[in-house]
């Protein structure tokens, strides 16, 4: 009789292993649609949800199994969902749902005030989808999320970058004034206007925009998302003596801070360059920022029948 010695069993355990269909090789199963969605759309929840180095971008709706909006669009979603291995029609785009009756607070957390919200997400951007959840719609809509997240991700790709050359080890981004103020996020932005030329005020530069970088949890952009720090905002650098046009921002003096958030004019820090002033100035820009108001845990408008949770195998993210 034929006997496997430890070694064999091993080896048929990782040839097994091997040739498993790829998405189907485990990974977490704490989310789950309890039977609203098929497989097609990728369960999602906070143990699994898409982050700034997920390697695609996900089309993520927001649900409640019974809304009865939820229930009118589900067939149009899972049409999306599978058109998700067509690159020409998705460029590669993930689709994936978070079941807000077992997530409430999750989605209250995404600031989710009503159902269905679909929101695509890529790198940390993300970008809320309006309209009538036609099949039609949403593969407008992630085709323009793609233009617009391509337009973000170029923007922040300046070919001027001053003393900010080390993508290993440069936090501040370096921008470019053409593309400004930068269309990334809601997040707010810390920006330094500066000239370089000088060592010493070169160096002050670098090491105080990248201390105040680190200290509000960004991260350089060869080490995505290796800070242990929530990103409050954004810390960036305009080198102007090769690109000029800082006066046509309103800048005649250098070197030159300013906050930037979504809804208000620019502020302009009006102090000696230091960090921890630059740092104690930027945390009350921040304090003056309107707390979001409180979103409710998502309700049903259904009848809501007894039954059982789902797990299923999850896609990498």
């Amino acid at each position: 009789m034929f006997r496997l010695t430890a070694l064999s069993l091993l080896l048929v355990a990782l040839v097994s292993q091997a040739a498993k269909p790829k998405g189907q090789a485990g990974g977490s199963k704490a989310c789950s649609h309890t039977g609203f969605y098929s497989k097609k759309v990728v369960p999602l929840c906070e143990k699994h949800f898409p982050d700034e180095a997920s390697k695609n971008a996900w089309v993520v709706q927001f649900y409640h199994p019974y809304v009865k909006k939820n229930v009118d669009i589900k067939a149009a979603y899972e049409a999306l969902a599978a058109l998700a291995d067509d690159p020409d029609k998705m460029g590669g785009a993930k689709i994936g749902a978070v079941d807000c009756q077992q997530n409430g607070e999750f989605c209250a957390k995404h600031g989710i005030a009503e159902a269905p919200t679909t929101r695509v997400f890529r790198h940390g951007s993300s970008k809320d989808f309006s309209g009538e959840h036609s099949l039609e719609a949403l593969q407008k809509f992630v085709k323009d999320a793609a233009e617009r997240f391509q337009a973000m991700e170029d923007g922040l790709n300046c070919q001027f970058k001053g003393v900010f050359k080390d993508p290993k080890k440069d936090i501040a981004t370096p921008l470019c004034i053409n593309s400004f103020p930068p269309p990334t996020t809601k997040l707010p932005w810390l920006i330094s206007f500066y000239e370089s030329g000088d060592k010493n005020k070169d160096k002050t530069m670098r090491t105080t925009m990248n201390k105040l970088g680190e200290k509000y949890g960004n991260s350089p952009p060869k080490k995505a998302a290796v800070s242990k720090k929530t990103l409050r905002l954004r810390v960036g650098a305009v080198e102007s003596s090769d690109q000029g046009g800082c006066d046509k921002l309103g800048i005649s003096k250098l070197p030159a801070v300013r906050f930037y958030r979504e809804g208000a004019e620019p502020q302009d820090f009006d102090s000696f360059f230091d960090r921890e002033e630059v740092q104690t100035w930027a945390d009350a820009r921040l304090k003056e920022i309107p707390k979001p108001e409180k979103i409710e845990v998502l309700k049903a408008d259904m009848p809501v029948p007894e039954g059982s949770a789902s797990t299923e195998p999850q896609e990498e993210l």
